[in-house]
């Protein structure tokens, strides 16, 4: 073999390592950086998780102030028929 031939090989062989670290290093970088946009994503939906609890909460209230709306209403039509009317009695001794 000639020594051309040995250092072409040499060549190529430290080019392709280099090419491996140099993916190596890539792809760690980009797993830092996708584990940093995980987190993120993470807190945001931490938070709409809070604020959707927060919506059911005011669903809830809605729901028993539209139960107490209907509930005033049919008491209120109760005393327009003179159902449930109660009269002041008076009370001097």
């Amino acid at each position: 073999m000639s020594w051309d031939v040995i250092i072409g090989l040499g060549v190529q062989t430290a080019l392709f390592v280099l090419a491996g670290y140099a993916m190596v290093l890539k792809n760690e970088w980009s797993s830092k950086a996708l584990t940093v946009q995980l987190h993120d994503m993470e807190q945001e939906l931490k938070k709409l998780a809070d604020i959707i609890t927060q919506i059911a909460v005011q669903d809830v209230r809605i729901d028993n102030l539209t139960g107490l709306m209907v509930t005033m209403q049919r008491e209120l039509a109760d005393l327009r028929r003179g159902r449930g009317w109660i009269e002041e009695q008076d009370r001097r001794t």
